[in-house]
């Protein structure tokens, strides 16, 4: 039994396998959709509250999505079931354009003792929707 073997060119299009380097994605943050709710948004913050969301956002936008996701709640992101957060009310024109976009889940980071930002993530944008500094919005277990 005598095969023929056939060779094909590869410098063709179609068989040339293109390696890229890998970039890494990081977190943006966007206030576009901060709540109204005087509570649970930049109004009654102090500085010592705005002060520690700065510290915050820098610290989580210096890794990729996938290192920050990875970290313990304490320093990283947690996840909240949709339904667990209570008495948010969601700006209309990120219901109407973004929502749907977004993980189905809301997503929390750490303010230390002072807060909780509670967002939704869409790939590697964080809308904040709100900032908890009364921690009110989900219960946070005993």
């Amino acid at each position: 039994m005598n095969k023929k073997l056939k060779i094909h060119d590869t410098e063709s299009s179609e068989d040339k396998i293109v390696i890229r380097k890998y970039q890494d994605q990081r977190l943006t943050f966007n206030f576009s959709f901060l709540t109204a709710d005087k509570a649970y948004n930049l109004t009654k913050c102090d500085k010592k509250v705005k002060s520690k969301l700065i510290e915050r956002i820098e610290n989580l936008s210096q890794e990729d999505v996938t290192a920050v996701l990875n970290r313990t709640k304490e320093v990283g992101l947690e996840k909240i079931p949709n339904d667990e957060i209570t008495g948010l009310r969601i700006h209309n024109v990120f219901k109407d354009t973004r929502e749907s976009e977004c993980n189905k889940d809301f997503w929390v980071f750490r303010l230390s003792s002072l807060g909780r930002v509670i967002g939704k993530m869409n790939k590697n944008i964080f809308y904040i929707l709100a900032i908890d500094t009364k921690f009110k919005l989900y219960d946070h277990g005993s």
